[in-house]
Parts: structure tokens; C-alpha cells; sequence
């Protein structure tokens, strides 16, 4: 087991779990492999790969999707208590950059960001989930365009920008409280 992950205070199941999905390094460092590439976490720093294949853990029908495969342990380890059973949670890292996924269920929840970059990959990925391309322009003034609507930066989120389109994408966005990552929060709970 990864001694890294015990000292983040990552929950023995929750580090069963995902097990199987990564490799400990001599250094101790985790890589998570992303397809031919890797993303790689350690004390000292967080790799995050630019990669075409996602990183999949778990085969439920309980769909969350994140950038990191280390948000997804974050994520699991400070809402364990609330998924008591594992078997029924799939966990998607995409990397850096998104290419589109192809993923059938029903409920899929995204753990991005609280920050601007983490709102505009939700209504990103959830749209390119549901076959649509949704072209984000940022128009200055801290103004974003999305199919004819504008949205400050305060006001852009995934809930505002199916409200005033008129979608239900049934697609949930997960934020971290009082952090900008489930991976920070974690941190700041237990070291």
C-alpha cells in the first residue's frame, strides 16, 4: 500500500479500492496510467497528463469524471460515508486535455474546480457528453459568451447555463467546501 496515500489520511477501503489503478514507485511517489501516459503525484509535486485516454477505476453505474486520478481519491476519501458500496462507483480522470468520453450512465457526477477553469470544464464536458460542442468565448470585462448569452465570472456555473438554454443534462457538478480541490481539502484535513 501506498504510504503516501496513508499519510494524506486516504481510508483503507478507499486505498483497497483504487489499488488495483495505480502503481508505488521506490520513492513512494503514485503513477495512475492515463493509457501511454501517466499521472504521476508525489510530496514534492502533481503531474497531470495532456493525455487522449482517460484513467478509469471502478465499473459502477455511479459515473464521477475529474481532471486527476488524485481528486478521485480526495473525493472518495472525504465522501466515503456516503457510498458504502465501492461496486456500485466508476471514477474518470481526463488529464489536461479533454477529447470527449463516451460514457453511458445515467448518473455521472464532475468534480472539477470551484475556480472559473473548473465551471467551464463542467459545462464543457457535460455538453460534449450529451453530443454538443459548446463554443466559450471569453469577451473581456470578466464577461463570458455561451450561444448568445453572457455570464460574469461570478455567475457561470453549469446550473446557470442550462437554466437560461433551457437544458436538463441531470448532470451533477461536486465542489469542494471552502477549497478549490477535493485534493486541497483533503490535505488541509489531515497533514
Amino acid at each position: 500500500m501506498a504510504a503516501l496515500l496513508d499519510k494524506l489520511g486516504v481510508p483503507k477501503n478507499v486505498r483497497l479500492f483504487f489499488e488495483p489503478y495505480f502503481q508505488v514507485l521506490p520513492d513512494g511517489s503514485i503513477l495512475f496510467p492515463f493509457g501511454e501516459d501517466t499521472e504521476h503525484f508525489s510530496v514534492h509535486f502533481h503531474q497531470i497528463p495532456s493525455a487522449v485516454i482517460p484513467w478509469t477505476a471502478g465499473n459502477g453505474p455511479l459515473v464521477f469524471i475529474s481532471y486527476s486520478a488524485m481528486e478521485c481519491v480526495a473525493f472518495l476519501s472525504i465522501y466515503s460515508h456516503a457510498y458504502p458500496v465501492f461496486g456500485q462507483l466508476q471514477f474518470i480522470a481526463i488529464g489536461n486535455y479533454f477529447t470527449g468520453l463516451n460514457v453511458s450512465a445515467s448518473k455521472i457526477a464532475m468534480l472539477f474546480g470551484r475556480d472559473i477553469l473548473g465551471r467551464l470544464t463542467d459545462i464543457k464536458v457535460s455538453t460534449a457528453l450529451r453530443n454538443k460542442n459548446t463554443p466559450i468565448f471569453y469577451s473581456g470585462d470578466d464577461l463570458f459568451e455561451v450561444r448568445g448569452h453572457s455570464f460574469s465570472e461570478s455567475q457561470l456555473t453549469l446550473n446557470a447555463f442550462e437554466t437560461v438554454l433551457g437544458i436538463r443534462s441531470g448532470i451533477r457538478t461536486l465542489k469542494p467546501r471552502g477549497f478549490n480541490t477535493f485534493l486541497e481539502q483533503l490535505k488541509h484535513q489531515n497533514l
